[in-house]
């Protein structure tokens, strides 16, 4: 009798609870593990802050230089437009330049034509006495001082018509060697800044690359940073499922030793009873028995799959869309299960929701981990319509845990369906062909 409660009162409670029997010692060294794993994705989820903020500042760095760049650029934009501008006034300047040139050489010419014309009259003439001559010509003293005022003047004429002439020359050479050089030294200037002006947008374009790339790099570690937070709060929902089922399992074990308590003594009170009996040659039958009918609720719901025997029963009912293995160039790690109008979804098997929550690629999802023959899984089912249970509830064996649906990452109404053996993780390294397991 006492082993026939015992076995009926296990049974009972393995099926409210989820939690077969697998030690506390299991349980509480998985809860150990998966409280590492969060505290390890915690730690690299604070060096992934410390990456992004470094991108931002060296973002910032770069965007400070780009408008120092851009200023630079700027200004060396008004020095050519400077330049080129003196340049234009130098060429202007040589314009003006060339026809006083012109006008200086018509003068030079002339002088020189000058200069020559007089050169002759005194070699046919022979200058020095024909000065002589105009000299002792003179018909009084007066009038011969005149005479020598006025050859005086024709001689400082000459002079100065020659001195003109060097001054002129001069000037011209100065004037050319003048302009030329100011005009070469703005070309080189000129050259020198439109350098400078692409050495700096040259500058600028490798900084807006370098900026391009850490733009590139600080969203794949935001995403990493989000993919991290996400399984942070599957680790901490695992780690409170487990603590839940380590709490179920402590008190499977009290309520054993209870129960075995309970039943040593009744089973003690009865030998005593028949003892007394026997003894008094009590032989009347004043034993009555109570009959029990078992009421099964049962649900009509025709789209609500039978409970299975095994470790896992169908999750839903319809046909198999997608299966497990590689797909469109990825990793598939559940199979898909698709059927028309209000599906019911229900759990696999016994075990505790770690998740239930609405995923940006699952859509509503239920996470539901099982402690089954000293083996720890995890089940996921993705995509529902609605979400019927919450997180660190206790669920059965074909408990609904919502309707099949569209959300998420998904292409028409089905449930994804994943199997892990183990808990579930980021890689999906657990899952397993949910196949093994349950016939479809």
């Amino acid at each position: 009798m006492t082993l026939a409660v015992t076995v009926g009162f296990g049974g009972l409670l393995t099926s409210v609870q989820g939690v077969s029997a697998a030690t506390l010692n299991d349980l509480q060294e998985e809860q150990s593990d998966v409280i590492n794993k969060r505290s390890n994705i915690n730690q690299s989820i604070v060096e992934k802050d410390h990456e992004i903020s470094d991108i931002s500042d060296r973002q910032s760095e770069l965007e400070a230089e780009m408008k120092q760049l851009e200023r630079q650029i700027s200004d060396t934009d008004q020095k050519i437009t400077e330049k080129q501008n003196q340049i234009e006034e130098t060429k202007a300047e040589i314009e003006k330049l060339k026809k006083e040139i012109k006008d200086l050489k018509t003068r030079i010419k002339k002088r020189n034509d000058l200069l020559l014309e007089r050169a002759r009259n005194i070699q046919q003439n022979g200058g020095s006495i024909k000065f002589i001559d105009v000299l002792l010509g003179a018909e009084s003293f007066g009038d011969f001082i005149d005479r020598i005022s006025v050859i005086s003047t024709l001689v400082n004429a000459d002079k100065e018509i020659i001195e003109e002439q060097k001054a002129d020359q001069a000037m011209l050479e100065a004037n050319q060697q003048k302009v030329e050089k100011e005009l070469a030294s703005l070309n080189d200037m000129l050259k020198e800044l439109e350098s400078l002006k692409a050495d700096l947008k040259n500058q600028n374009a490798k900084k807006a690359q370098i900026m391009k790339e850490l733009a590139a790099q600080k969203k794949h570690l935001e995403s990493e940073k989000m993919s991290m937070e996400e399984e942070a709060e599957l680790l901490k929902a695992q780690e409170v499922a487990l603590q839940k089922a380590i709490t179920l399992e402590k008190d499977r074990i009290a309520e054993e030793k209870r129960i075995a308590a309970e039943a040593a003594r009744k089973a003690e009170e009865e030998r005593k009873a028949r003892e007394a009996a026997e003894s008094a040659n009590n032989n009347n039958n004043n034993n009555s028995g109570t009959s029990g009918q078992e009421s099964n609720s049962g649900s009509n719901n025709v789209s609500k799959p039978p409970v299975s025997s095994g470790l896992f029963s169908r999750p839903a009912v319809g046909y198999i869309s997608s299966g497990f293995g590689g797909r469109w160039g990825a990793m598939h790690a559940g199979v898909d299960i698709a059927a028309s109008g209000p599906v019911p979804i229900v759990a696999a098997a016994n075990g505790v929701v770690s998740r239930s929550y609405t995923s940006s690629s699952y859509g509503n999802v239920v996470f539901v981990v099982h402690h089954l023959n000293g083996q720890t899984y995890e089940t996921v089912y993705a995509h529902m319509r609605s979400r019927s249970v919450s997180e660190g509830q206790v669920v059965s064996k074909g408990q609904q845990l919502g309707v099949m649906g569209n959300t998420g990452h998904s292409y028409g109404q089905h449930l994804h369906f994943e199997l892990h053996v183990g808990l579930w993780n980021m890689s999906k390294s657990n899952a397993v062909d949910p196949r093994r397991y349950i016939s479809f």
